[in-house]
């Protein structure tokens, strides 16, 4: 069985316009919302074997909050510049990359591409999976070059918005 976990980046600041798209930070909403979600999720998921982020400054930080509170190392994130704001198409190529030995991924991208991929795989609808949001998919696979739509089974779907309530 393979476990991939899909985590679309914090809330980014607009308060830099000096900066181009690729180089926006967090928010203060992001960065409190980064390690929010790390804690919440580390309680209910096994800790991931990989961790791939896109490059992209918003979702690289993102995924170095969730390692922080995993107790990973940060120089253990794989860095992929076609994570940002990848196609569908994109994110398929990024996970078939991903080494069998990993039983378990989490990889942290941009909307509108991550939504897209999350609902192609799952056989899910959901609309737009909100900034810091974390969906889990199991699936019955031996192999990461065999996800393909619909084949695997949403299992977990956390949100900043959501957690609160609980």
């Amino acid at each position: 069985m393979k476990e991939l976990y899909i985590v679309r980046h914090a809330k980014s600041s607009w308060d830099f316009p000096h900066l181009s798209d690729h180089e926006r930070p967090l928010s203060e909403r992001g960065e409190s919302a980064a390690p929010l979600m790390a804690e919440y999720v580390r309680k209910r998921i096994i800790i991931p074997q990989v961790f791939v982020s896109s490059d992209a400054v918003r979702a690289y930080t993102t995924a170095f909050e969730f390692m922080k509170i995993f107790g990973v190392p940060k120089n253990e994130i794989l860095k992929k510049k076609e994570l940002y704001h990848a196609s569908k198409g994109d994110w398929f190529k990024v996970i078939y990359t991903i080494e069998n030995r990993f039983d378990s991924a989490m990889l942290f991208g941009h909307n509108p591409g991550l939504t897209e991929f999350v609902n192609e795989i799952s056989g899910v609808d959901i609309y737009n999976i909100p900034t810091c949001g974390i969906v889990g998919i199991h699936f019955e696979i031996n192999s990461w070059k065999n996800i393909n739509a619909e084949k695997g089974k949403l299992v977990h779907y956390y949100f900043p918005k959501g957690i609160k309530r609980q």
